[in-house]
């Protein structure tokens, strides 16, 4: 975690950056250790110095965990007016002399915001790029091997619910039993809410809730997925078939969505940029008549959405380090849907497939 803080300080020397405030959950344990909820928490970086603020619920906790890269304030103890995690980071901000601190305005709401700078008493606050993202781009071999848990876990997880899609279950029964497969095998529960979508209205949906339709013989099933490991993400897709088709066009989507996925990533490479990716995985599917509603891909690792994202206009190059998705899909209004989405570890010569359940239908 040190080598993190000190990659993030280095970071900021050429923006001129005195003090950065660092304020999303995420980036906090990245950054730290810290496993405590996300929320709960304010870090103060500077050139020479790391202040990490929390409340007396996580004192011990943060001694253990962070207070080998940085100093634990707990809000509580701190001075005599009304106190939580932002004004006690204004007042350290304060403390230090700084005559700037940064923060990013997307992670920050206008109270804390409020409470922040009311109490950095003397320090002009400016929004500055997040200088964290950047790093988390890159994944280490730690986070590597805990994401490669996180996956193996689904993959498993995943061939376990299989006896459990059959007509007459709902789609929130199939939901829960993922769940229970997940944690009987040492995942974390659900990283995103999983997604069980069927037949001609939910099954159109790229991002439908699990209802309580019950599943019916002939219905594509689409299931995207992913548990925690050790707080790393993993993040797959797959449409099943229960029985023969009651909607023959959607075996010919499933076959083009499929195709799709393995274009885009015969792609992957270093140097090839997000926006090449996204247009031919695109263009591929609008020759065969349908259209993606919908980004082929993002990154991931402690968040299921991290940067960079695949669209048209991103032009970050893949490079050795990016884990990221592939995930084209086509939906149907009155008709249903399929998804295919698979995980990509970007090497040095090309990519590593993380994910690799079967390419081909499953027919239950």
């Amino acid at each position: 975690m040190s080598d993190r803080l000190s990659k993030l300080k280095e970071s900021l020397k050429p923006d001129g950056i005195e003090a950065y405030v660092v304020t999303k959950g995420s980036d906090i344990k990245y950054l730290t250790g810290f496993t405590g909820e996300y929320g709960t928490s304010v870090l103060v970086v500077t050139g020479s110095e790391c202040h990490f603020v929390t409340d007396g619920r996580f004192e011990s906790q943060a001694q253990t965990e962070v207070g080998g890269v940085a100093k634990v304030h707990v809000y509580m103890k701190w001075g005599t007016r009304a106190a939580n995690y932002y004004t006690c980071a204004g007042d350290i901000l304060h403390e230090l002399g700084v005559s700037e601190a940064g923060y990013v305005a997307s992670d920050i709401t206008m109270a804390d915001y409020s409470d922040l700078s009311e109490h950095a008493e003397g320090v002009k606050l400016v929004t500055v790029a997040d200088h964290v993202a950047p790093l988390r781009m890159i994944k280490d071999e730690e986070e590597l091997a805990l994401i490669r848990r996180a996956c193996q876990i689904s993959m498993r997880s995943f061939y376990g619910l299989l006896d459990a899609i059959k007509p007459g279950v709902t789609e929130i029964d199939v939901a829960n039993e993922l769940e229970y497969q997940f944690r009987s095998r040492g995942g974390q529960g659900f990283c995103f809410e999983t997604i069980v979508a069927s037949g001609p209205d939910n099954g159109a949906c790229p991002h439908a809730t699990a209802s309580t339709r019950k599943l019916e013989y002939g219905d594509f099933v689409t299931i995207d997925f992913g548990t925690y490991y050790g707080d790393y993400c993993s993040d797959i897709t797959r449409t099943v078939l229960i029985g023969k088709a009651k909607e023959p066009e959607l075996l010919k989507v499933w076959s083009i969505v499929e195709e799709a996925k393995e274009l885009g990533a015969s792609m992957l490479k270093p140097g090839v940029t997000y926006a090449e990716v996204s247009n031919a995985v695109h263009k591929y599917v609008e020759d065969h008549g349908y259209k993606i509603p919908h980004g082929v891909g993002h990154n991931f690792g402690l968040d299921i959405h991290e940067a960079p994202f695949m669209g048209p206009l991103n032009d970050t190059p893949e490079q050795p380090g990016m884990v990221h998705t592939m995930e084209p899909g086509i939906y149907l209004p009155g008709v249903g849907g399929v998804r295919q989405e698979d995980d990509y570890l970007i090497t040095e010569s090309g990519a590593e497939r993380l994910t690799y359940i079967t390419d081909h239908l499953i027919e239950l």
